[in-house]
């Protein structure tokens, strides 16, 4: 089954037709009955109906677009104002205890801001009058109720959307202050990206499929010409970097990742990958095998219709290029360093320097993808709570070492990977990749995730060193 239409079916299973609302896919928390608790996803059912809309299914999708549009906060002093709930039993946030993230998602303004324009772009001329002011009602909502300082200048994807959702909305109400407003964010983000040569937010296999929508959006449909002049100078450089750094054999995107929910693009759905199939690439090596709605993270397969519309202005920078020489490819922000190296059997990446605290959970800082005897192999090295940063340097062709800090006289390190471990005394050994600590760990715990393995080793100090080899 093609990915459009196992999109279809999930959709058609998760579909509350009482609620007018899609219920969450129970790949959105692996290992939890979500079903059970009959929670609807707000992005998703908006998402769904444009689905719909391609697919001529008016009513269901304006029963839906109404049902989201009725779970937008109201304009207020609150700094949640104009967003979405995550969900549409979300509680109200409790006013001054709430907590952002916890009781409200800020980013789901621009999220769903987007998803809704793009709609209304695409499909207007479909919709019901008092759909087509709702949604106006709602987009200025969303660009009011945003804090101008909310979105910090490394925050890529939001910032990015903003950015084009101030433009848009300026552009189609005459607004000329919103529009401004919009074009000044364009020209600090293109400041920082001239500074860089990329964007912050670097290398993540589902943020870059997120700052590929937007950039899209700036360049298919720019407020103004300069959305459409710096949108096409930012898509040549993702697309360039992107294109460098996938490597077909092994269906992965090689590291370090500033943010990643895997490293196995076949065992969740990644935005990246989306894109990657729209560009050409076969679904089976870019996404998991089978996708239904036990797939994790299978809510981003929801923006492969989205990701369609817009593929003209962004599938010529991406490249599936086989690896069959070696290649390089390093990115300097301020004093860190990424270096990532391809080679026709695998793919390894790096970073030094990196000092931040936002999502380092998902930080990624080492990473190896290596095509062995029985396939395809990865393993990574992430950071826990007690570790305060990790630096990798390469000492040798394919050696490596690890040196991580910790807090509070704890330091630790997580080790991800796809298959199977070999765990000592003092090493921890996956397929040709050897991990060895300099002094034996106090602690070891070892689980199995929805998508692969992860030991967590620990020390009673303050930092920790590692060496990594590839054999």
């Amino acid at each position: 089954m093609s990915p459009i239409d196992a999109l279809r079916a999930i959709h058609e299973e998760l579909w509350d037709a009482e609620r007018g609302m899609d219920r969450f896919a129970r790949g959105v928390v692996p290992g939890v009955d979500i079903s059970a608790l009959n929670l609807h996803a707000v992005r998703e059912t908006a998402l769904g109906a444009f689905l719909d809309l391609d697919d001529g299914n008016t009513t269901r999708a304006v029963t839906a677009i109404r049902s989201v549009l009725a779970t937008q906060y109201p304009a207020s002093d609150w700094p949640w104002s104009g967003t979405f709930p995550v969900t549409a039993e979300q509680h109200d946030p409790p006013g001054a205890d709430a907590i952002e993230w916890f009781h409200y998602d800020p980013n789901w303004r621009q999220f769903i801001g987007c998803i809704l324009a793009l709609t209304v772009i695409h499909h207007g001329a479909d919709l019901p009058d008092d759909v087509r002011s709702g949604i106006d009602t709602a987009l200025l909502r969303c660009v009011h109720g945003e804090p101008d300082d909310r979105i910090a200048p490394w925050y890529t994807n939001p910032n990015l959307m903003h950015a084009w959702l101030l433009g848009y909305v300026g552009e189609t109400t005459g607004d000329t202050d919103l529009r401004a407003a919009g074009e000044q964010r364009v020209e600090q983000i293109m400041e920082r990206f001239d500074r860089f040569g990329d964007i912050d937010e670097y290398n993540s296999p589902t943020y870059d499929g997120i700052d590929l929508f937007a950039l899209a959006l700036w360049a298919a449909h720019a407020p103004t010409p300069m959305y459409q002049r710096s949108g096409g100078l930012v898509l040549a450089r993702l697309g360039a970097r992107i294109s460098t750094l996938y490597h077909p054999r092994l269906g992965a995107m090689c590291g370090p990742y500033i943010r990643a929910y895997g490293l196995d693009l076949q065992r969740y759905v990644s935005l990246a990958g989306i894109w990657l199939h729209v560009a050409g690439e076969s679904p089976e090596t870019i996404l998991p095998v089978g996708v239904d709605q036990d797939t994790v993270h299978v809510h981003d397969l929801y923006f492969l219709p989205l990701v369609q519309r817009l593929a003209p202005v962004v599938v010529g920078h991406l490249g599936l290029r086989t690896v069959t020489s070696p290649r390089q490819h390093v990115q300097r922000f301020g004093q860190s360093c990424a270096e990532s190296l391809l080679r026709e059997h695998l793919g390894v990446g790096w970073e030094y320097g990196r000092r931040h605290d936002d999502s380092l959970d998902q930080y990624v800082p080492f990473t190896a993808h290596l095509d062995v005897d029985d396939g395809p192999t990865a393993i990574g090295i992430m950071v826990p709570e007690e570790t305060a940063w990790i630096d990798v340097r390469r000492v040798a062709d394919l050696a490596f070492e690890v040196r991580a800090t910790g807090r509070d006289d704890r330091v630790g390190l997580r080790i991800v990977f796809g298959s199977d471990a070999i765990v000592g005394t003092d090493r921890i050994t996956v397929g040709p990749v050897e991990v060895r600590f300099e002094a034996q760990p106090d602690a070891l715990a070892q689980k199995r995730t929805p998508i692969g393995g992860e030991i967590h080793v620990g020390w009673n100090t303050d930092a920790a060193v590692a060496h990594i080899t590839i054999g």
